[in-house]
């Protein structure tokens, strides 16, 4: 199940069932292989051998739902876009709530979701993206990344609940009829098996074609970059998305989801200090806050390089003014999950530096790109929450857009 750099096999929706669900009944075979501590001592294990082709079944797997109960209202108007990481779907009263009350979500064309759990236990061993599609009225493409073989990660160990499925990854929900469809497999810094949240798999960015009508046709990619790695990698990871969408209709391409510019390298405590070490020198510790909010300017450069060497543009479809994330060194989750990966003894220092800013600080982390498209009021909201609950840990994006009339021209 490692990433491979073969170009990925192409579906056609329409020539496909309506529905389609992903399932096993791997429950307690999971369990077994969960013990195992190192991933060699697993590829020695005859059950895991035995189990490896539904594995990859699983971790390659899509589910979707073509039905569309509320197509859009006016076809000639901007295709409205919207991204979000709703971080598993795990507060999901609260997450059905803002998405219901928020017109640019409940009414949008086109979601890029991230980090949707699928029978997890931390999220009520909901199928996450199959609810959404409910709620919004639209069709849906799930592209499974991880089969999840822990509760969730370090601050997500004592909800109680048992996995059920334990998948996990991102979908596309449209108000349009989706085309053709793939998944690209994205290299993976370090070995998730290895994780606090043990898995298997790899993420996995999903590519389709959208039909906006009169011929036309406007390619999407939902992308989840990884958080624990170099911007060199992370460049890596979207150079492969980007390259995928040439074996579909490429004249107007839309790209969107959780990019992690966090300016940071998380793949290695020596790469972190060098990179702390870095900032602290050329910008100081001020001028290192700002740059979180403008990341395309050096220490994730060359993400952006390689949408420029795509012809993609960010200019236009994001608000630049507006942070997507919050690095908040007073939630007790992000705590937990920080002390994970650096010493105590710096979690402190950074605390006591991050005063001045009342210890929350934005960051830029979600992107729209484009292609062949007008973009037009960019936005961002700010810390949906519902009931007092906050969703998620990032702000959803989002976009109107407009076909534009000099589209790449195919051959």
């Amino acid at each position: 199940m490692a990433p491979t750099a073969i170009q990925p096999a192409i579906f056609d929706l329409r020539a496909l069932p309506p529905q389609q669900r992903l399932d096993h009944d791997l429950g307690r075979d999971l369990e077994r292989l969960a013990a195992h501590r190192r991933r060699r001592q697993l590829r020695r294990d005859p059950e895991y051998r035995d189990l490896r082709p539904e594995l990859v079944r699983l971790v390659r797997g899509f589910a979707w739902d073509r039905e569309i109960p509320r197509p859009r209202a006016d076809p000639a108007a901007p295709l409205r876009a919207a991204a979000w990481n709703v971080e598993r779907g795990k507060r999901f009263a609260a997450l059905r709530e803002v998405i219901a009350g928020e017109p640019r979500l409940i009414d949008a064309d086109l979601l890029f979701l991230t980090e949707l759990d699928v029978g997890m236990g931390r999220s009520g061993n909901r199928d996450v993206p199959a609810e959404l599609a409910r709620l919004t009225g639209m069709s849906y493409i799930y592209a499974n990344q991880h089969v999840v073989l822990a509760p969730g990660d370090s601050a997500e160990r004592n909800h109680g609940v048992a996995n059920e499925l334990g998948l996990h990854g991102c979908a596309l929900l449209s108000r349009l009829p989706i085309r053709r469809f793939t998944a690209v497999t994205l290299p993976e810094f370090v070995d998730k098996f290895h994780a606090q949240e043990k898995r298997l798999g790899a993420k996995r960015a999903l590519i389709a074609e959208v039909d906006v009508g009169d011929g036309a046709i406007v390619t999407v990619a939902v992308v989840h970059l990884d958080p624990f790695a170099s911007a060199r990698h992370r460049a890596r990871q979207l150079r492969r998305v980007l390259a995928a969408t040439a074996a579909l209709d490429d004249r107007h391409v839309l790209v969107g989801g959780d990019f992690n510019t966090s300016t940071y390298d998380l793949g290695s405590a020596p790469g972190l200090a060098l990179n702390i070490a870095h900032k602290l020198l050329r910008f100081g510790f001020g001028g290192t806050v700002r740059q979180y909010m403008k990341p395309d300017e050096v220490f994730e450069r060359p993400v952006f390089a390689a949408l420029a060497d795509a012809g993609l543009e960010t200019a236009g479809f994001n608000d630049a003014d507006t942070g997507t994330i919050y690095y908040d060194v007073n939630d007790p989750e992000l705590i937990t999950k920080t002390l994970s990966y650096v010493p105590r003894s710096l979690w402190s220092w950074l605390q006591r530096r991050l005063e001045p800013w009342g210890g929350v600080v934005p960051m830029r982390l979600d992107w729209f790109a484009g292609r062949g498209l007008t973009p037009l009021r960019p936005a961002v909201l700010e810390r949906p929450s519902a009931g007092g609950i906050q969703v998620s840990d990032h702000n959803p994006i989002f976009v109107d857009v407009e076909l534009a009339a000099d589209g790449r021209d195919r051959d």
